[in-house]
């Protein structure tokens, strides 16, 4: 799920003559360390970042110095952008993927990452066949790419289409140094199943573009991978179920509801209620996680309804832009009188909620109501949401889904998982940061309510 986080503040110190040299930071929501690698190649600045936890390295970016001292650093393929401003011994600025805002500064001292040990990862030689594939948007007609895999020489076997959650992801749904759907593809692959996962449309290796696309684009993929599932040779196109996270998990609604002969979905912390709900939920717990109380939190909350509401009530993102900067300007006079903000902060708040909401992921997500979807599903359906999930709460959730799925004779399993964040992780703070903190990157405990899932609707 794609975190919102609106207020940003940029310190002023003395200006730097060059950007140049090896730069330093930590994205404080992932745990992630970063490094800016800035050099001129003949009369050209050019950009290259690592992500050590990652283990991600040298990967390409481009870089656009303005004026004396602002720089701009994008990395289209993962939709990355980072505006700064540079100065003797720093970079100060703010990362953007999808909505998520964040104050980040890098500094030349060198930041050494933990090492990162992740004991469930797949080890070679894998006991199944894995293919490097591509398959077409029915829609759109563009190219997404994937690994299939599959137990060696078999027929008729179920098929499952693994669906990343939200922001741009590769086929593994890699984030913070883990791998979830490599390791869930992994055990299913091993259980028999032949497994689908794929980079989400104009990220990595997949074509497309990200950026303009809105859950129901998204969906369309899903539903292509589907399709192409349906036509391998090994596969019974009657036993195919698609398992969704996060976001995945609304997408996985939408073709239970959409796709006639599907055998099942699996909502892994997918939501039941409207968007604006997640997020007032998700901004509340997610600001509490991090120690903000009081009355800035509750100047916050007032300032995120707002702008919440007006999403809602607007006819266009044209009304809304307008909308969206008479209230800004309104809050942000509110946040100087209590002196959360200072004067010269005022406009980068404002343009912050801007870059937030007036993208069509964000607009159409917040207005979004999963329940006609929910309420039309055809098909055995399981959702399993962690107890310490702060990004999709399990209590409004589960409501919403025994309230909402279909009384049919199909099997319709709900359970909340207890000790398990949004990633399924047993977790000790169950805050954003630790996810990249724990080594457990899948709780066998979820894997094994698939597994038992999947075997009930074909035994």
């Amino acid at each position: 799920m794609r975190l919102l986080f609106i207020f940003l503040c940029i310190g002023f110190f003395s200006f730097s003559q060059s950007p140049y040299g090896d730069w330093y930071a930590t994205l404080k929501t992932a745990d992630l360390p970063l490094v800016f690698h800035i050099k001129e190649v003949g009369k050209k600045t050019v950009i290259t970042v690592d992500s050590p936890k990652q283990e991600a390295y040298d990967m390409p970016a481009e870089i656009v110095i303005s004026g004396k001292h602002s720089l701009k650093v994008e990395m289209k393929m993962i939709g990355v952008t980072y505006d700064g401003i540079y100065y003797v011994d720093s970079i100060s600025g703010t990362f953007k993927q999808g909505p998520l805002l964040e104050k980040m500064t890098f500094y030349k001292e060198k930041i050494e990452p933990d090492r990162v040990h992740r004991p469930q990862n797949p080890k070679a030689p894998y006991a199944y066949v894995q293919e490097e594939i591509k398959f077409k948007n029915l829609k759109d007609s563009f190219y997404l790419a994937g690994t299939y895999t599959h137990p060696e020489n078999t027929t008729k076997i179920p098929g499952i289409v693994l669906v990343s959650g939200s922001g741009p992801q590769n086929r593994d749904e890699e984030m913070m140094g883990h791998r979830p759907f490599w390791v869930l593809a992994d055990y299913l692959t091993n259980l028999g199943y032949g497994v689908l996962r794929y980079d989400d449309r104009g990220t990595y290796n997949s074509e497309g573009d990200f950026s303009s696309a809105t859950t129901l684009d998204f969906a369309t993929d899903a539903a292509s991978a589907v399709f192409y599932l349906k036509n391998r040779p090994e596969v019974d196109s009657t036993k195919i179920v698609v398992i969704g996270h996060s976001e995945g998990g609304l997408i996985a609604n939408i073709l239970g509801a959409q796709i006639p002969d599907l055998a099942g979905i699996v909502s892994l912390a997918g939501t039941s209620i409207r968007g604006d709900s997640i997020l007032k939920i998700q901004t509340r717990l997610m600001a509490e996680s991090i120690g903000e109380k009081g009355a800035q939190l509750e100047l916050t909350n007032a300032f995120n309804d707002a702008v919440w509401n007006a999403v809602i009530n607007s006819k266009s993102m044209e009304d809304l832009e307008i909308e969206l900067k008479a209230i800004s300007k309104v809050f942000v006079k509110k946040f100087r009188k209590k002196k959360f903000i200072k004067k010269s902060e005022e406009a980068k708040v404002i343009q912050s909620v801007k870059m937030s909401i007036l993208n069509p992921w964000m607009y159409e997500f917040i207005r979004y109501s999963p329940s006609e979807d929910i309420k039309n599903i055809k098909c055995n359906v399981l959702v399993i949401i962690g107890s310490k999930d702060i990004q999709v709460t399990s209590k409004e959730n589960i409501e919403g889904y025994n309230k909402l799925l279909p009384k049919n004779r199909k099997l319709h399993t709900i359970k909340e998982l207890k000790g398990l964040n949004h990633l399924f992780q047993k977790c000790s703070t169950c805050t954003v940061s630790e996810y990249g903190q724990l080594e457990e990157t899948f709780s066998m405990d979820a894997m094994e309510e698939i597994r038992d899932f999947l075997q009930e609707i074909w035994k």
